[in-house]
């Protein structure tokens, strides 16, 4: 599969929007609560990112490819073991720090496979109900038509909306933010049915509208449902910004080498830092600094911790995913530190 290095340094781009969204508002306080929240309205686009990217390379890698098992298979190691070592670390935290709201939840299935939304030991980690339940009607079409993926996919598509429409219980399926995915999709089967992309005029500056408008009906107008709000605003935007980047890319355009690093350890960086947040929020007198510095820190030390997560956790797996690939071609060599990016996680 082609690497996308601009699909990449977004990756990148949405993680450190959502790490320092959180880094903000826990160093909030009564006097900067409104301007945290504020700022926090915006940065949280880098999920609505995130699903869009994740839509866009899904859907292209899956298309060719025809195994419904190795295709579990390898997302299920792309996801798991960083998911499984954070949820470890915020179970045994939850003894001492509460990283969601309410009383300690129960360990249950659904948050150990991520199936669950919301997801109380790791909040973020509520984007992941979405990716799994994304991944696994992708597996069983490539398991039962897999020369029909998109086709498929898009009538997967009107049954979420019917079912939103006329809040029909089908979980997941039937929430808004799913379509997402489906704007991902859709550029997924242009760059399938065209080879390319053509440019689009001032995408970019529609885009940056769009974001600015959902910023301004959930926060300052306020919406009675911020995540229905999000799809036409921030959704929308989102996915004009992508189509941007894959068609610049495709113009030959570059992208920022260090937005790419950020884009390859953005799984271990989106999974770990609330986390790491939550912990220095719970002990302030420990930080001798002002409440910027404070954020300053969060934020370093999140992207720290993520490097080392990355480098120690998800290249190794990943590795070893490829040698134990059930359709692994002859000759193929391990993953470096630097290409690990060409697994595209979404």
């Amino acid at each position: 599969m082609r690497t996308f290095n601009g699909v990449q340094a977004m990756r990148g781009v949405a993680a450190l929007a959502v790490v320092c969204g959180h880094a903000v508002v826990a160093r909030s306080d009564s006097a900067t609560q409104s301007a945290a929240e504020a700022a926090h309205t915006i940065l949280a686009s880098g999920v609505d990112i995130f699903f869009v990217i994740s839509g866009f390379i899904i859907a292209t890698t899956a298309a060719s490819q025809t195994d419904a098992l190795n295709f579990a298979f390898r997302r299920a190691v792309r996801i798991y073991p960083m998911y499984w070592l954070v949820l470890l670390g915020a179970f045994i935290s939850s003894y001492w720090i509460a990283p969601g709201p309410g009383d300690r939840a129960a360990l249950d299935l659904g948050h150990i496979f991520a199936w669950d939304y919301p997801n109380w030991y790791i909040p973020p980690a509520w984007s992941i109900a979405f990716e799994m339940h994304f991944y696994a009607v992708v597996a069983v079409i490539l398991a039962i038509a897999p020369h029909r993926l998109f086709e498929l996919l898009f009538a997967g598509l009107g049954v979420s909306v019917v079912a939103i429409v006329f809040k029909l219980p089908l979980g997941l399926y039937s929430h808004p933010l799913i379509l997402e995915f489906g704007a991902g999709v859709f550029i997924a089967y242009l760059v399938r049915m065209k080879g390319t992309l053509p440019v689009l005029p001032y995408s970019t500056v529609i885009s940056a509208a769009l974001f600015t408008a959902g910023w301004y009906w959930i926060f300052v107008h306020g919406s009675s449902s911020p995540q229905f709000a999000r799809v036409p605003t921030y959704g929308l935007g989102a996915a004009l910004l992508i189509y941007t980047v894959v068609s610049a890319e495709f113009h030959g355009a570059s992208f920022s080498r260090i937005l790419q690093w950020f884009g390859s350890i953005s799984y271990s960086l989106y999974i770990s830092h609330y986390l790491l947040i939550t912990w220095i929020a719970n002990f302030p007198e420990l930080w001798q600094i002002s409440p910027v510095g404070v954020i300053v820190a969060s934020i370093l030390l999140s992207i720290g911790l993520a490097a080392v997560l990355h480098l120690l956790v998800e290249v190794p797996t990943l590795n070893w995913a490829r040698k134990l690939s059930l359709t692994r071609r002859s000759g193929e060599v391990p993953l470096t530190f630097a290409d690990v990016r060409d697994l595209q996680k979404p």
